[in-house]
């Protein structure tokens, strides 16, 4: 079980914008929450600038509670960008729809080294754009990792600038049972 502190899901209303802040082990374990809750809820369009959706993950969780997985997953519409350029395009050309918007991993594309700051800068101005395009119409929700390269961190400063809230996400702190190593102490 995952905390989605403060609950995330409601918070999406037309109009709003949520950024969601989380490590790469707990981005891989909630997202796909989010994503299913979602599409049992209705359509969704999800955005992978991380190249992370996790497609088998979300169809387990929509076998729990339906027995439509079919018909619950043709809801998700999942588009995908492997460089920034790409996500540049691929927010200019995302309808705005009326159901809610999940980006993933926005500046994973970003990282690349041979893009420099000024032009991160510059398609990232074109990308708060197009996400505020999206946001007249339906929620957005973006889902951003620590940033690798420090000096690309002021792109996420500039997101975070932008949201309506931000959220961190985690996995439940209970602690778990350590398994000891079978050659523990050799």
């Amino acid at each position: 079980m995952y905390l989605i502190e403060m609950n995330l899901i409601p918070r999406l209303k037309a109009g709003s914008l949520i950024v969601a802040l989380t490590t790469h082990a707990d981005h891989k374990a909630i997202i796909p929450d989010l994503i299913a809750e979602l599409a049992l809820r209705g359509p969704v369009t999800v955005l992978d600038g991380g190249n992370c959706f996790p497609a088998y993950r979300i169809a387990q969780l929509i076998r729990r509670q339906s027995l439509q997985v079919d018909a619950i997953s043709k809801r998700i519409f999942v588009r995908r960008a492997f460089t920034c350029y790409q996500t540049v395009h691929l927010l200019e050309s995302t309808p705005a729809l009326s159901h809610p918007h999940v980006i993933l991993n926005l500046l994973s594309t970003f990282q690349d080294e041979q893009v420099k700051h000024n032009e991160a800068d510059r398609l990232l101005t074109i990308c708060i754009s197009q996400i505020e395009r999206l946001r007249l119409a339906a929620p957005v929700a973006i889902t951003l990792e620590p940033v690798i390269l420090a000096e690309k961190e002021f792109l996420l400063k500039r997101i975070c600038a932008r949201a309506d809230e931000i959220f961190t996400l985690h996995s439940d702190a209970r602690p778990r049972e350590k398994q000891l190593s079978l050659f523990q102490g050799l």
